[in-house]
């Protein structure tokens, strides 16, 4: 492919149609401050407004002026002053003490070493042998943050780059995330990723009022937060634990859009504390929330900790009103459990009453694989496919319905997935189309124009359902050839019903008849 080669100015088109776009669906959303700035920016010169830009785009907040060069930007130093006069930048000063963290870290560690020889000599011994990351903790600690600040005030220009939690909103109204980025631009626009065409004019805001901005922005960096604790800085699970608690959050308290990534929160967190075998941690962290597994970790929990009453009194609350088959088969073996009952759990009696087949030793790592050389010794044709075969047939098969504008699911141009499409509202909002196009199942003319349509017409398109490949194609026309509508049907519902849920436990093989 010829290489796409974009605009001098690219990054300023994206962040101007993210603030375009933002003040049209979410005007009415911002603060004062936030409003203000956009006002302020759209007054720069064209020069002033890229330096800000490219700044803000980059990770971290402050910089060495004298390490930067744009050749697209003239006049550097007149921008440079422009910007610091306008309050957009800030030279490094004792309003950053707090800041140390940020500013600290952008010299090296020869230049760190030569800092602390200047300021305090003696510590250089110490400081010699350490990482760069272990030298800056040190002089955080050791050295006067005023002493620091001045001495760089000697050496060289540094500036932060200011509204910065400003410009974190308008990202975050974009793409509804803290994920979301500038670069999912780029790599539309270089053709590495090639997404549905949406028409701007209906695309629904996803934030309905500032509440649910600011609750779900929250809960998004206390997740990542989290996971900084967990996998960066490898905390102890308590301190980790002492931190959520001092959040003193409730999903009760939140916004619903903020609500599932709560829930995950909790659950991570629960099975963490129960690797660490802190259950009883674990079993109050679990309690936050009711979203599958956290009822079955909670009864196993308190059955450890000897609350059998507890444990069997929630068990039946689960057999009552499932989430999912993993709760309804777990609820049924455990109260049979803790009321002696049975001994024997419904799946080890169903693995016994199966029908067994012999394969050879050495497919013992690949079984999937030994058992349909198996079926195809017998004259059976078949595919190892794991979760790709339905997938791929549910988005070749509701593509136009995945992506129906209608169904107020699509917030911004570049979202591959809808808001609901691992959530029940997904059939809820869809239920008669989808019902419509399950009716062709009974009519392979219209079946294979619709798949075989999409498949030519969305090739190579994100799809959350579809992996694109030359043979998925092929195998959906088998499968429909093979099953019966009625059998397709019922899957494809199942799988609507909740595909967060439903998509993963799919059989792992498909075997064609003979």
């Amino acid at each position: 492919m010829t290489p796409i080669e974009l605009p001098e100015k690219y990054y300023l088109d994206y962040f101007e149609a993210l603030l375009t776009f933002v003040q049209e669906k979410y005007g009415h959303l911002l603060n004062e401050q936030e409003a203000c700035f956009v006002r302020q920016f759209e007054q720069l010169p064209e020069d002033a407004r890229c330096l800000f830009v490219r700044l803000s785009n980059r990770r971290g907040c402050f910089f060495r002026t004298g390490k930067l060069q744009y050749a697209e930007i003239n006049d550097f130093p007149v921008v440079l002053n422009l910007l610091l006069q306008e309050g957009f930048f800030s030279l490094l000063s004792d309003n950053h003490t707090d800041d140390i963290c940020q500013w600290l870290p952008v010299f090296s560690k020869p230049e760190l070493l030569s800092m602390i020889s200047a300021i305090q000599k003696d510590l250089k011994k110490n400081a010699t042998k350490l990482k760069k990351d272990e030298v800056v903790t040190l002089m955080e600690r050791e050295i006067p943050v005023a002493t620091l600040i001045s001495h760089i005030q000697q050496l060289e220009q540094v500036v932060g780059v200011n509204y910065a939690a400003d410009i974190e909103m308008m990202k975050f109204l974009y793409f509804g995330n803290i994920q979301g980025d500038m670069t999912q631009f780029v790599v539309r626009d270089i053709g590495y990723i090639k997404t549905e065409t949406l028409d701007n004019k209906k695309l629904i805001a996803l934030f309905k009022n500032r509440q649910e901005a600011e609750d779900k922005l929250l809960i998004s960096k206390l997740y990542q937060q989290f996971k900084d604790y967990r996998d960066v800085e490898q905390l102890p699970a308590e301190r980790i634990y002492d931190w959520f608690q001092q959040l003193e959050l409730t999903a009760a308290g939140l916004s619903a859009l903020a609500v599932p990534l709560f829930d995950k929160l909790c659950l991570r967190l629960g099975k963490l504390l129960e690797q660490q075998r802190l259950p009883k941690f674990a079993l109050d962290v679990y309690m936050h929330t009711n979203t599958a597994p956290s009822r079955e970790r909670q009864v196993r929990l308190m059955h450890k900790l000897g609350l059998v009453q507890q444990a069997l009194k929630m068990c039946q609350q689960i057999a009552a009103a499932p989430q999912n088959a993993d709760e309804k088969y777990f609820a049924e073996d455990f109260c049979d459990m803790l009321t002696k009952k049975r001994k024997v759990r419904q799946t080890t009696h169903y693995l016994k009453a199966s029908t067994c087949i012999e394969i050879p030793k050495e497919a013992r790592s690949y079984v999937e694989v030994g058992a349909l050389q198996y079926f195809q010794e017998q004259g059976y044709e078949g595919v190892f496919s794991e979760n790709y075969l339905w997938r791929g047939f549910f988005g070749l098969f509701f593509w136009d319905i995945i992506f129906d504008q209608d169904s107020e699911a699509l917030h911004n141009p570049l979202q591959i997935t809808p808001s609901d499409f691992y959530t029940p509202d997904f059939l809820k909002k869809r239920k008669k189309q989808i019902d419509q196009r399950l009716e062709t199942l009974w009519h392979p003319d219209r079946f294979l124009n619709i798949v075989r349509h999409h498949f030519t017409t969305k090739a190579g398109m994100s799809n959350p359902m579809v992996g694109w490949h030359e043979s998925l194609l092929p195998l959906v026309e088998q499968c429909f050839c093979k099953l019966k509508p009625k059998q397709i049907s019922s899957v494809l519902l199942e799988m609507a019903k909740n595909l967060r849920e439903k998509h993963t436990r799919l059989s792992r093989s498909f075997h064609l008849e003979q």
